[in-house]
């Protein structure tokens, strides 16, 4: 039986297949879905000090690939139990890193930090905070998302770290530590 129809089955059963660890980028070179049907690969920047690396999606059936996205610190991956999504933390600078959320099956992004703001308006932790950072934590199963908040600045000089869970459905709420 392949790993696709054990993820099935299970689904099928009511069991809850883990989602694959975590893929930091730069350092690795493809973070394999649990399906087996995609992955994410990685290509270095042209010539020293380019600095731009890219995340390509590629379909491992017909080596197709799609850009996912073009970061120059460090990015994460995080596939979903089911492999129908990836969420990426991109580590923009030292003072901020947002989340992107990727649906192999269709093309675009959705940003989480962006739709953060939108669902539960200005967050009081934004201001006056000049280290902002959202973060991937984990998948809870492959519909909902827990995301963490974290940072330190003129607002919060001990820092501060708040939790959210992301529904795929687009509900965002504060999670409990």
């Amino acid at each position: 039986m392949t790993l696709a129809a054990l993820i099935l089955a299970a689904a099928a059963a009511g069991v809850n297949p883990a989602a694959p660890p975590p893929v930091n980028f730069p350092g690795t070179a493809e973070a394999k879905d649990p399906t087996g049907r995609y992955t994410v690969v990685a290509v270095a920047p042209n010539g020293y000090g380019a600095g731009v690396h890219e995340l390509l999606l590629k379909t491992v059936q017909t080596g197709q690939t799609r850009p996912l996205l073009a970061f120059s610190s460090a990015a994460t991956v995080f596939w979903s139990p089911d492999g129908n999504a990836i969420a990426v933390t991109d580590r923009k600078s030292a003072d901020a890193s947002t989340v992107l959320l990727y649906f192999p099956d269709r093309p675009g992004e959705i940003d989480l930090d962006g739709a953060l703001q939108k669902a539960l308006g200005p967050l009081p932790e934004r201001t006056g905070n000049e280290h902002v950072f959202l973060e991937v934590v984990r998948w809870l199963d492959a519909k909902r998302l827990r995301l963490r908040l974290h940072g330190f600045g003129t607002r919060d000089r001990e820092g501060f770290t708040e939790l959210f869970d992301y529904e795929l459905n687009g509900r965002f709420k504060r999670a409990i530590f």
